[in-house]
């Protein structure tokens, strides 16, 4: 009998719901520090006026990866096949 919910298994440090929580949280405070450290550093190289504004580099990445995500949505029902696509 394969049972995968026995009380002897160990569980991985990331399915425990508080160390998530932690994980997150400590993400968003590596974020939030970066961000504010932008404060500090003046960038000399900008290609485009727009890479001067305060954490140009998170919220360029933010709004891109929204953006990424949202295609691939509207690109689902274009590329989606069968699930017997390849076993016929």
């Amino acid at each position: 009998m394969n049972d995968s919910t026995s009380s002897n298994e160990k569980h991985s440090w990331f399915e425990k719901p508080g160390n998530v929580r932690v994980l997150i949280g400590a993400l968003v405070v590596a974020c939030i520090a970066l961000a504010c450290a932008d404060m500090f550093y003046k960038n000399d190289h900008a290609h485009f006026p727009i890479e001067k504004t305060f954490a140009f580099q998170a919220w360029f990445g933010f709004v891109t990866f929204v953006v990424i995500v949202f295609l691939g949505i509207a690109l689902r029902p274009i590329i989606k096949r069968d699930e017997d696509y390849y076993d016929r």
